[in-house]
């Protein structure tokens, strides 16, 4: 594509033959695609902009909303037929919707014995999962951590009144605890040294780092 002028990011031509990697270029250009632009695909046209056409529009059409509709999340297009040179081609346009990243198709998980498309919820938890400190925290779940509670980070005008020891404070200066939920925004715990109280942080409060004398995972929470 960079050794022609009139092709970018947003541009692609393809003739009738060269769609075997259709579904991917779809994807690739939803995924590329920002608010307020469109990206085209121009099926019947040459890399150097001469026009080859196609056989059958319809085919084509009903290929190219068969691809669509295994990307998930579903994306923002629209396909046209029109005419050059005596000549018709195909043009789909692929308008940012918001909801990147696609992919080639639905996320399965198990629900019990059986193989279920992951709803939206749980679609968008695997791809948390992958993120940054919450992908660290994933892999602690349902084990042994130590949780630190940074007293460095409390306001002095807190610290100093009643109202802190009973409800502010709500880690030790070092505990165990295990992780029993994680996602984007909280992780919650379950605290060994409270009787098992679940306790649930901001992500935004955490910081990580490593227990090395039992070998594990420290977290450190801001107050």
């Amino acid at each position: 594509m960079d050794d022609f002028p009139w092709e970018d990011n947003l541009l692609e031509r393809k003739t009738e033959s060269d769609l075997k990697d259709l579904l991917k270029t779809l994807v690739a250009f939803a995924n590329s695609v920002m608010p307020g632009h469109t990206a085209r695909l121009l099926i019947g046209e040459k890399d150097d902009g001469s026009i080859q056409g196609v056989t059958n529009p319809d085919n084509i059409q009903k290929r190219i909303r068969e691809e669509c509709d295994k990307i998930y999340p579903p994306i923002l297009w629209r396909s046209s037929v029109y005419e050059r040179e005596g000549k018709h081609c195909i043009q789909v346009e692929i308008e940012y919707d918001g909801d990147t990243p696609h992919f080639g198709g639905p996320a399965w998980i198990r629900r019990g014995s059986v193989t279920v498309i992951a709803p939206d919820y749980m679609f968008q938890r695997l791809i948390d999962l992958r993120t940054g400190i919450v992908r660290e925290l994933a892999k602690w779940l349902d084990k042994l951590v130590t949780v630190n509670g940074d007293p460095s980070t409390i306001p002095i005008s807190v610290s100093q009144s009643s109202y802190f020891h009973g409800n502010i404070h709500r880690w030790n200066i070092e505990e165990s605890a295990r992780i029993t939920f994680v996602n984007n925004f909280w992780v919650t715990f379950e605290s060994i040294e409270t009787g098992s109280k679940r306790l649930s942080e901001p992500i935004r409060k955490l910081t990580l780092s490593f227990d090395d004398k039992k070998g594990r995972l420290k977290v450190i929470v801001d107050y």
